[in-house]
């Protein structure tokens, strides 16, 4: 008789044996260019978002905020000057 496993919690990654399909990978043989260029792109847009949830918020969070956008920011651009190279 087969068991049947349910479906993980939606928190669930690679802690089960059942489930060993990941989420995100390294890949070998992906070019660093191509590698910093979807770097800077996730960077942009995580920018953006926090971007707009910065304009919701007053006081220490706010502050907290941009201080998470000023490091993304400031990351973006080192991989931008690496790609410019």
């Amino acid at each position: 008789m087969n068991k049947i496993v349910p479906d993980p919690p939606l928190d669930t990654f690679q802690t089960s044996p059942h489930y060993c399909t990941r989420l995100f990978t390294i890949n070998p043989g992906i070019p660093a260019r191509d590698a910093l260029m979807q770097v800077s792109l996730l960077l942009k847009s995580a920018e953006l978002n926090a971007d707009e949830i910065s304009a919701h918020l007053s006081g220490l969070e706010a502050e907290q905020l941009w201080s998470v956008i000023h490091g993304m920011e400031m990351a973006r651009g080192l991989g931008d000057s690496l790609l410019a190279d």
